[in-house]
């Protein structure tokens, strides 16, 4: 059943699909994709996939907040480039505030994804986007109640850049995350 929600101040409708069916569709576009079922097994995948000691960038969402990643990631001696977004001059460490041009390693949250696996990305800039200036490991976590049909039309659309495939050059991970609901 299809219920209305909002995402960025913008009405849209839910989309019915299965976190499997969707990873099937996001890895046929060349994502590499996982379901994670709990706060504990995106704490074991942080762990599993980021190495101690690396510069991550953070993107600045309630999802991130949500899921405890800056502190799981500080448990790891990490240093965090809060709010990273690709650009030059928006890279200001919240453990040094020290500038970096670009982590070894980025987790953001997606805003809203469709069912044929376009994603929506506000915490990352259009421009960099555009000269598929990503850092090599991506992982994107993103609650299946951000799964839409279509992306509505509105200042969203316009202003935050979609993905609709695999950036080259890049490990880009979507993580579903069907517990998660706000």
């Amino acid at each position: 059943m299809k219920s209305s929600a909002l995402i960025k101040k913008e009405k849209v409708v839910r989309a019915t699909i299965s976190p499997e069916e969707l990873q099937v569709r996001l890895e046929a576009k060349g994502f590499s994709t996982v379901v994670l079922h709990s706060d504990k097994e995106v704490k074991d995948f942080i762990n599993a996939n980021i190495p101690d000691e690396m510069q991550v960038g953070l993107g600045d969402s309630i999802t991130t907040c949500k899921l405890n990643l800056r502190n799981i990631l500080f448990t790891k001696g990490t240093k965090i480039f809060y709010s990273w977004n690709g650009s030059e001059n928006y890279n200001r460490s919240i453990d040094t505030y020290d500038e970096h041009i670009r982590p070894d390693y980025y987790i953001t949250r997606i805003s809203a994804i469709t069912t044929d696996g376009r994603i929506l990305m506000p915490d990352y800039e259009k421009e960099a986007t555009a000269r598929n200036d990503f850092p090599v490991h991506v992982y994107a976590f993103v609650g299946m109640n951000r799964v839409v049909d279509e992306f509505q039309t509105g200042k969203s659309i316009v202003k935050y850049p979609i993905i609709d495939r695999k950036p080259e050059g890049s490990e880009f991970t979507v993580a579903l995350l069907p517990f998660l609901d706000y």
